[in-house]
């Protein structure tokens, strides 16, 4: 593909189309990219929510409370019995305990995280590496494809039913939108997270459908038709020239026309299309309302879906950690208990994997601002779904919550579950733009106490 035809594609791209006043982002002109993507194969799971609790919630207050432990550790918080006979769990989920054997907990995650930092720990569970250059002050450095990116690229640059594959609530940026470890990279602005913007805080409270998805009113419909039309055929004549790049770029505009002249894109992230009930049921908060924003989606046929509940970092509770997570845990517990209910109610669980997680967890001893700080040394995953078991309690940690005790599970094992329920191989290799071949993890495997029997 020459430079000069590149740039007359997007000259008449930029100039042109989108001169009729439509928004549409990456999603219009996406960078061609020159990797074949994998063909289609069965498995287990059809699309992926990633939870994700950005700042690091504590284990001990949620999954992995340590009743037994001195007050320094055990913190202010009880522990509760729940509807699986191995698994206790803080006393502020008690919507979830009753869900216990619909959903794994794994209590010994770790990851060797030298600078214990968040956009290190970020950057590790969004794309599957470690980068200790990561970070606010250091460049806001990504080194790598997110899984999302990786998990579009392979299933294509739309689902089955039409939709992106890849999509982040409320957008794709963490730390208070400084850092973005959702990019593409060299898979392609195709592959990039679609935002779903603002979500309301309340259950009542209104949404705007991304202005991506719906035209201009100050565009009519005839003349955005007749702007496609003209497109068409200048795709067409130019594929003669070089057939690989217009039909990257062509097909990536007739998708984001496709998108605006139908009504599948406006109805699946219509927020205000759910009744009052269900909202009321996620939770008259953004937790409830970012989690319902993520159901829509994957019913409707998003593969992968990016909820951050954290707004700027909210879990990081190096003071007042109890009075913080008194008033988010319920929240939780209430969101998360509906999605999980929710998606069994519609017969969805089985196909779709729910991973919720943050990047780290929290010190197991108290500090003087009655604050835990950051600890990577170990944390707890729930995972549900998506072809998985169901009830189980994998690992444990020390009797200070401290380290792994018992079957210590890597990051990486998590994610690399994920890509296996996908059926992508986690040791996929792909060239980037140099044609320099690029794991999309490092060499890692499934958790295999999470597979279900055949």
């Amino acid at each position: 593909m020459s430079q000069n035809t590149n740039l007359r594609n997007d000259e008449f791209s930029r100039r042109h189309f989108a001169g009729a006043g439509i928004g549409l982002g990456a999603f219009l002109l996406p960078q061609s990219t020159p990797h074949a993507q994998a063909a289609p194969v069965k498995s287990p799971c059809k699309s992926v929510v990633v939870l994700l609790l950005e700042g690091g919630m504590s284990h001990f207050e949620s999954w992995d409370p340590k009743p037994s432990a001195p007050a320094e550790i055990r913190g202010e918080f009880d522990a509760i019995a729940t509807a699986n006979p191995d698994l206790t769990v803080g006393e502020h989920f008690t919507r979830l305990a009753g869900l216990a054997n619909e959903y794994n907990i794994v209590r010994s995650v770790f990851s060797p995280n030298k600078r214990n930092d968040h956009s290190p720990g970020l950057h590790w569970v969004l794309t599957g590496y470690d980068n200790q250059a990561a970070g606010v002050s250091l460049g806001k450095v990504n080194t790598h494809a997110s899984m999302g990116a990786v998990v579009a690229h392979q299933r294509g640059d739309r689902s089955p039913a039409g939709l992106m594959n890849f999509v982040a609530v409320p957008d794709r940026k963490q730390l208070g939108g400084r850092v973005n470890f959702n990019h593409a990279l060299h898979l392609g602005s195709a592959n990039e997270a679609f935002d779903t913007g603002e979500i309301p805080d309340q259950a009542a409270g209104k949404y705007a459908v991304p202005t991506g998805l719906v035209l201009p009113q100050s565009v009519e419909l005839s003349r955005f038709r007749d702007r496609r039309t003209l497109l068409d055929s200048l795709n067409r004549t130019q594929r003669i020239v070089d057939s690989q790049a217009t039909n990257s770029i062509g097909g990536f505009q007739a998708y984001a026309c496709d998108l605006l002249l139908g009504s599948r894109g406006q109805t699946a992230f219509d927020l205000n299309l759910e009744s009052a009930a269900t909202r009321r049921r996620y939770g008259d908060h953004y937790f409830g309302q970012r989690i319902l924003m993520a159901r829509r989606l994957i019913e409707a046929g998003v593969t992968y879906v990016v909820v951050n509940l954290s707004k700027n970092n909210s879990w990081d509770a190096h003071k007042n950690n109890f009075g913080s997570h008194r008033q988010k845990l319920p929240q939780l517990d209430e969101a998360v208990s509906a999605l999980l209910s929710d998606l069994i109610d519609r017969g969805l669980l089985d196909e779709t994997l729910v991973l919720m997680t943050g990047e780290m967890g929290r010190t197991p001893r108290i500090n003087g601002n009655a604050g835990r700080d950051h600890w990577s040394r170990a944390w707890s995953v729930m995972m549900a779904g998506g072809g998985l078991t169901r009830g189980q309690v994998l690992g444990s940690t020390t009797t200070d919550g401290s380290d792994p005790a018992s079957r210590p599970v890597h990051l990486n094992e998590i994610l690399a579950t994920v890509y296996h329920q996908l059926g992508i191989d986690s040791d996929l290799v792909l060239s980037d733009e140099f044609g320099r071949p690029i794991r999309i993890q490092p060499e890692s495997s499934p958790v295999r106490e999470l597979q279900a029997s055949s």
